[in-house]
This record gives C-alpha cells, structure tokens and sequence, in this order.
C-alpha cells in the first residue's frame, strides 16, 4: 500500500512541478516593486511549509517513540527528518537568493534566518547521530529530533516577536489572487513530492528494521 502511495505522489510531482513553473513564469504577473526576482517566492515558501511540517512529524514519531518504543514511529521520525535536510537545504538556498536580490546582501541574521539555520543544524545532528551513532544512541536522536520540533513555533512566529528583515506570516493573505493561487498551485507538486519522500523512506527503515529482527534472530543460538 505505501509502495502505491509514493507512487502516485511521485507521478504527479514529476507531472505537475513542470506546469507550476509554467504558471509562475508564463501566467503570474512581475510584482512592482522586486521584479522578476519576487517568482522565487513561489519555490521558497511551500519549500519553508514542508520542511517546517516534515520537523514537526519527525518530533512528534521521535516523542512517540521515546514514550512508546515504537519501532515504527522511530522510522517515520527518521524518514521525516532526513527530509527536513532536503527541504532545509533548499530553503536555505533559495532565501539568500532573494535576499540578495531585495535586501542587497544574501544574510541579515535576522531572527527567522538564524532559528531556520538552527533547524537545519539540529536535524543534520539527528540523522548523523541516528545513522552513523553507536549503539544505544537511538533515545538522544529522538530527543534531537523533538527539540529540532519545538524551534518550529520560533521560526513561525519570529516576524512577529522580533523585528526582522523577512515578510510578516500575514503576506499571504495581503497577496492579489492570482499571485496567491500560483503559491498554492507550486505548493501542491512540492508537498506531493515531499510526502512520496517521506513515504519511500520510511519504507526502506521498516525494510531494514525487519532485515535486523531477522538476522538477529537467526543469530541466537535460542531459536535454532
């Protein structure tokens, strides 16, 4: 069933992320003020939603699994967080991008920049640790990864709290339609593609999770 899933998640990414560039740069008007630089908008926002959602879930399975020992929630955390990298990554390059473009310098160490840096770090941290840790390390990349969640409400709410270079949370709203229903038009082939992601990795993990039960299994001496 999840093999079904991330394919036809996958399908309509790879069909529909040529039509929203389309849309963007052939159908969307050229905002006044920062020009044609402004489209990467419509990449750096639904980019900044999914990797903000993909750290919540990571937390979330991270502390479900510290308080469950769930075997599969320690595999959507880490399927999760592995994709907090990509998107993180991608928002990290896209924002000194139109930066640069609209502010004349690509970093401000605003509040946002930096707590969205900080994700980023904390999550590089958990799925190092969680990959490539020792043995029993598996409850302090959990704990990583619940902390790297509660930065999540500190990038969102940081326009506001603080006094930063960024667009306020409320922009979204202030937008014209069309411009506002390309955003969610380019969201949609983003979010498919990050959640066939999640769901191909997690796949994997439980494919792995099993393989380890059975070899440790057939390697006990008890069972033979």
């Amino acid at each position: 069933m999840i093999r079904i899933l991330w394919s036809v998640l996958l399908c309509v990414a790879a069909v529909w992320f040529p039509l929203a560039v389309a849309r963007v740069f052939l159908d969307t008007p050229i905002e006044r003020e920062m020009g044609t630089v402004q489209k990467i908008f419509y990449f750096h926002v639904p980019m900044a939603w999914c990797m903000m959602l993909a750290a919540i879930v990571s937390g979330v399975a991270a502390a479900v699994q510290l308080l469950r020992n769930s075997r599969r929630a320690e595999a959507l955390s880490l399927a999760a967080g592995e994709v907090v990298l990509v998107t993180g990554l991608c928002v990290l390059l896209t924002g000194p991008i139109w930066g640069h473009a609209t502010w004349g310098t690509p970093w401000t160490w605003d509040a946002r920049q930096v707590s969205t840096a900080l994700l980023f770090l904390v999550f590089c941290a958990f799925v190092l640790l969680r990959t490539q840790g020792a043995a029993g390390t598996e409850r302090l990349a959990a704990g990583l990864a619940a902390f790297g969640a509660l930065d999540v409400p500190v990038i969102y709410y940081a326009v506001k709290v603080w006094k930063t270079t960024h667009p306020t949370t409320d922009v979204v709203g202030t937008l014209p339609p069309s411009m506002w229903r390309t955003l969610f038009f380019a969201l949609a082939p983003i979010a498919a593609c990050v959640a066939g992601l999640v769901a191909v990795r997690y796949h994997v993990e439980r494919a792995e999770q099993q393989l380890d039960d059975l070899f440790l299994a057939r390697s006990d001496p008890a069972s033979s």
